[in-house]
C-alpha cells in the first residue's frame, strides 16, 4: 500500500511540475516584445544603416513592438527585412527576456555598371542599387549591355576577384559594339582585348607571360593594345 502511495505522490509531483512549466511558458509567451536589436555582420562596409532598415519596418506599419511574443512570426520579419535592396539575409530570433534580435548580412558589390543606368552587380551577379552611405571601389563595366552580356561581364569580374594580378591591375571592362570584351587596367597605357568570356584562365596566363617579358624588356609603354583572342599567342600592337 505504501508503495502505491509513493508512486501516486511521484505522479502528482510530475504533474505539478509540468503544470508549472506550462503556465510559465504561457505567461512568457504573453509578454510583449521588449525591444528590437539589429546589428550587421562584422567587418563589412555599410551600404545601408540601421535607421534605414528600421524605417522599412515603420513604413510597413508592422514593427513588432507591443505584440505578445507568441504572435511574432520570425520568418515574416526576416522576409520584411530582406526587402531592403542592400540586404542579402536576415537572421531573426527572440531572446528569453523578450528582445527581438536580428543579424543582418549585406549584399556585396563586385562591379559597377555604367550604361543606360548605373548600379552595382553583387557577388551573385544580380543588380544592386548604389548606396548613399558608401561607394564601393570595384571594377566599372561599360558598353551597350544586355542581360546576357551582364552575365558574361560578371563571369569576368568574378574570375578577376580570385586572381591577384587582375585584382591589383584591372579597373574596368568595356563591351564593344562588336561584342568584344576589353579590359581596362591601371598598370600601363594599353587596353587588353579579351574577346569573349571563354577560356579566361588561358587568356590571363598569356597576359601575365607577356607582361613579365615586356616589363623585363622595359617595353610596356610601347604598346597600345594587347590581343588575347588567338590560341597560344598574344598579338601586341605598338603605339604609332
Amino acid at each position: 500500500m505504501s508503495k502505491l502511495i509513493r508512486i501516486a505522490q511521484m505522479v502528482f509531483m510530475v504533474l505539478v511540475i509540468m503544470g508549472l512549466y506550462a503556465f510559465a511558458n504561457h505567461k512568457n509567451s504573453q509578454r510583449e516584445v521588449r525591444g528590437i536589436v539589429m546589428e550587421f555582420t562584422p567587418n563589412e562596409n555599410l551600404y545601408t544603416n540601421l535607421n534605414a532598415v528600421n524605417k522599412l519596418l515603420i513604413q510597413k506599419n508592422k514593427a513588432p513592438l507591443k505584440l505578445p511574443k507568441e504572435r511574432v512570426a520570425l520568418g515574416i520579419i526576416e522576409h520584411w527585412l530582406k526587402e531592403d535592396p542592400m540586404l542579402l539575409n536576415a537572421n531573426v530570433y527572440m531572446t528569453v527576456d523578450g528582445t527581438l534580435r536580428a543579424l543582418l548580412t549585406q549584399r556585396t558589390p563586385e562591379a559597377r555598371v555604367v550604361s543606360d543606368s548605373v548600379f552595382y552587380l553583387d557577388k551573385n551577379g544580380d543588380p544592386m542599387p548604389l548606396s548613399e552611405f558608401h561607394s564601393a571601389r570595384v571594377p566599372i563595366i561599360t558598353g551597350n549591355l544586355s542581360k546576357m552580356s551582364l552575365g558574361d561581364s560578371h563571369k569576368i569580374v568574378a574570375f578577376a576577384a580570385q586572381d591577384v594580378f587582375l585584382t591589383k591591375n584591372m579597373v574596368g571592362i568595356h563591351l564593344t559594339p562588336e561584342g568584344q570584351y576589353v579590359l581596362k587596367c591601371r598598370m600601363e597605357d594599353f587596353d587588353i582585348l579579351l574577346g569573349d568570356s571563354q577560356d579566361l584562365e588561358e587568356k590571363i596566363n598569356k597576359l601575365k607571360a607577356f607582361y613579365n617579358k615586356a616589363q623585363k624588356d622595359q617595353s610596356l609603354q610601347d604598346y597600345s593594345l594587347v590581343d588575347l583572342r588567338f590560341k597560344n599567342q598574344v598579338v601586341a600592337t605598338k603605339k604609332r
